[in-house]
């Protein structure tokens, strides 16, 4: 029997990916994000009999660049040096399509450094859509959660934005495959099923799956993004971070999925 650790296990996608190990047989070694980043502070993590590495942990409520690397991505490194130092064989770290050359949120820029020393470590990086499954956490958990709870739903411009949404377990399936395989794919994995739909058809869809249609509001974004920016400045949490809405609103123009299309089939978004 094969064993994996997996950083954020207790998160959505970690545990959801912890999930499409288990039915495939394989033994889990779950750590949690404090487990994980212990080894930002030299703390050992005993490896043993551990075959492939899945990095999930990301700590979002960081909202200082400084923070961001000296936690997220410095911790994701330490995790993954520590785990082939070890011999650890294969790994996967989950990264985000808000992640490309050029992009403008921390949240993008921090995910792109920790790609780079990933791909030196001989380890495999995977850009899931936005992930969804019959109760979605994360970003789709907040977005059903916003169109269950008003008639009226706020929409980011005009609404054109597109979005690739991926099923969790399709994104698990493909990350079990990355591990069995030992992958070590020297470009980062892009993953989601069927086209892109617009961020407007994206929710409607949302709300027909629970019986409402809801009436949209265009906003322009620089005026949510002011808002979001004097909540938090007043030490707020918002429903949706500033550095959000601008990886939101700056996508990457053309994110390639055949890599992927071509180890898992993807399902449609219905």
């Amino acid at each position: 029997m094969s064993r994996v650790a997996i950083t954020g296990a207790a998160g959505y996608v970690g545990s959801a990916i912890s999930r499409g190990f288990r039915a495939v047989g394989w033994e889990v070694t779950e750590l949690g994000r404090r487990t994980g980043y212990e080894l930002a502070k030299e703390v050992k993590i005993d490896w043993t009999g551990v075959d492939a590495l899945v990095h999930c942990a990301w700590d979002f409520g960081l909202k200082q660049w400084e923070q961001i690397e000296r936690v997220n991505v410095k911790g994701s490194v330490r995790v993954m040096e520590a785990a082939r130092t070890a011999g650890v064989r294969s790994g996967v770290f989950i990264s985000s399509l808000s992640c490309f050359p050029g992009c403008r949120s921390m949240y993008g820029g921090g995910k792109l450094e920790v790609e780079a020393e990933a791909a030196r470590l001989g380890f495999a990086s995977v850009r899931p859509g936005l992930v969804y499954g019959e109760r979605p956490g994360g970003m789709m958990g907040a977005l059903e959660k916003a169109v269950k709870g008003s008639p009226v739903v706020p929409l980011i411009g005009d609404g054109s934005q597109p979005q690739y949404p991926v099923h969790e377990e399709d994104l698990a399936a493909l990350v079990v495959e990355l591990c069995e395989m030992d992958c070590v794919s020297p470009e980062p994995i892009a993953a989601a099923g069927g086209e892109g739909i617009s961020f407007r058809e994206l929710l409607r869809r949302i709300g027909a799956r629970h019986g409402r249609k809801p009436v949209f509001v265009p906003v322009p974004w620089v005026i949510i993004l002011a808002g979001l920016k004097a909540m938090e400045g007043l030490g707020l949490n918002p429903p949706f971070r500033s550095d959000s809405l601008t990886g939101f609103v700056f996508q990457n123009p053309a994110p390639d999925f055949s890599v992927a299309r071509g180890i898992v089939e993807f399902r449609r978004f219905e």
